[in-house]
């Protein structure tokens, strides 16, 4: 008995412990994994009809959450949009006015600007290749590659998956990006 007293004290001081570093833990992580910007993804996910989850995996992978990013092929800002991709999703904008000058690249440094427009061209692809894989590949290759592989047998056995992503870097960005989105929902939950 006096043993089982004198352990008790012990029992809960673990206890605690754990649940101390689990509390650590989860505060080092969403850290790791922060919610940047949170008004604009969420507002512009639900607009777009993404998953919040996946757009703030797009932006950790892609920019870390740095607004003035640029990557070694010129694309900008959080979500790393190129000039070119900018002036096409621009006319793909159903919220724009008819006629509306194309905003200019350099507003792509401007967070508002990146996540709509980042957040858009997401979407499309989505649309057009109905799975995560799919439109994170045409994300980071383009559209039309994927399209290419998708009536290429050696990469696909039904023209509408791939078994193999010949780009290698392609294959890398999609990995990361799909396992990023799964922190950010063990973190945040899956409607996040």
């Amino acid at each position: 008995m006096k043993f089982g007293r004198k352990l008790i004290p012990w029992l809960l001081v673990l206890a605690l412990a754990a649940g101390l570093v689990s509390i650590g833990y989860q505060r080092v992580m969403k850290a790791v994994y922060p919610k940047e910007y949170q008004e604009l993804v969420e507002r512009y996910s639900r607009q777009n009809q993404l998953e919040p989850a996946l757009v703030y995996a797009v932006i950790k992978c892609e920019s870390s959450f740095d607004p003035n990013a640029v990557s070694s092929a010129d694309a900008k800002g959080l979500m790393q949009l190129t000039d070119e991709t900018f002036a096409w999703v621009q006319t793909k904008d159903k919220e724009r006015e008819k006629g509306a000058e194309a905003l200019p690249p350099d507003r792509l440094f401007d967070p508002e600007t990146n996540i709509r427009y980042g957040t858009l061209l997401l979407s499309l692809h989505k649309t057009e290749f109905a799975s995560d894989r799919l439109a994170l590949a045409a994300y980071h290759a383009g559209r039309g590659i994927v399209n290419k592989w998708l009536d290429d047998e050696t990469y696909t056995d039904d023209g509408e998956s791939l078994h193999t992503v010949p780009y290698a870097e392609t294959n890398a960005y999609i990995d990361k990006v799909i396992k990023t989105k799964a922190m950010y929902e063990k973190l945040y939950g899956k409607g996040e």
